[in-house]
């Protein structure tokens, strides 16, 4: 039985094509198929879809497809390609652009190979941080969402090595702040937010980035958020059932038991936009790309996200930046 997209009739939402070498347009054509009621706007190349659509057997209408990227030509399946990086651009080009001018009320971004985007001449680190210039944000973050764990980054596609001096008290009360709003929209009237630690043990092995950590919850505090921290990363994970939510300070601290706990059904949602955006929480899979054994469970859950978090900002409750807040 199709399971009911909530709020999808007053949501029309953009889904971009991702890299044609990855297995972006397969999960796009299975979720849709098993949503068959759901009737967004597919940004990309048709070419590639129906191409795709007769080796999988799906019956997505096609029309769907606005066909507004030229079809990347001759590519190889499973690999970073400067003509694939060019045709996923395009694609995420002409979504924010239809986000930005109300034509959709949100955008699912199908995933993309930053190795082939960089080919392209992509100059920014991710799509994250393409979708927040693009759209004017100046607070915005990057949510890892899973029925059973939710976690916001104060820094993402960042080496490890210059990780410790982005953490500042600012970056870590806004995101806490973030992720408040985020929590409270969904429906926690007092979310408990946990704030990780960056060093082994928190304080034992610190280099001076918990004690601003902790200034930062601190100034999180005072603007009435329901924040504790810095805690070591093991035991915030281990008490996990005692939070709502979860403050990372990079990258791997945050995915990997995001990944691990949401396997399926994990989501990247971008705070602070404006505008509604998720993906799934996962890349290209260059090594399954073509074989058609890709899971759509994310990209399911990343469409589902999407549509209910544009029903909800449709009936007043936008997706905004908190206050700065000063140290």
């Amino acid at each position: 039985m199709t399971r009911r997209v909530r709020g999808f009739k007053r949501a029309q939402v953009g889904i971009t094509m991702g890299d044609p070498a990855g297995i972006g347009p397969e999960i796009v054509l299975r979720a849709l198929d098993r949503m068959p009621r759901l009737r967004p706007r597919i940004i990309g190349a048709r070419s590639v879809f129906a191409r795709l659509q007769c080796r999988l057997g799906t019956g997505v209408d096609l029309n769907l497809v606005d066909d507004s990227v030229p079809a990347p030509g001759r590519f190889r399946m499973g690999e970073a390609q400067t003509v694939c990086g060019r045709a996923a651009l395009a694609a995420l080009e002409n979504g924010v652009g239809l986000l930005r001018e109300g034509r959709v009320s949100a955008l699912v971004t199908a995933p993309v190979s930053k190795e082939a985007l960089r080919l392209a001449g992509f100059g920014w680190p991710g799509q994250t941080e393409f979708l927040a210039e693009r759209l004017g944000a100046r607070h915005h973050a990057m949510l890892a969402w899973t029925p059973r764990f939710k976690v916001i980054f104060v820094t993402i596609h960042v080496p490890l090595a210059h990780v410790s001096r982005h953490i500042t008290a600012r970056a870590v009360a806004e995101k806490v702040r973030l992720l408040d709003d985020f929590l409270r929209r969904e429906g926690k009237r007092r979310p408990r937010i946990c704030v990780m630690a960056l060093n082994p043990h928190a304080h034992e092995f610190t280099l001076g980035e918990e004690r601003r950590i902790g200034r930062g919850v601190e100034l999180a505090r005072r603007a009435g958020v329901v924040a504790v921290g810095p805690v070591p990363a093991d035991a915030a994970a281990a008490g996990r059932e005692n939070y709502d939510g979860f403050v990372a300070m990079y990258h791997d601290q945050a995915m990997i038991p995001a990944k691990l706990l949401g396997r399926d059904f994990g989501v990247n949602v971008t705070l602070g936009l404006g505008h509604v955006r998720t993906s799934p929480l996962h890349g290209t899979a260059f090594d399954i790309a073509g074989k058609g054994v890709a899971s759509p469970g994310s990209m399911l859950a990343a469409i589902r996200l999407a549509c209910r978090l544009a029903h909800k900002k449709s009936r007043g409750a936008a997706c905004r930046a908190p206050a700065v807040l000063s140290s």
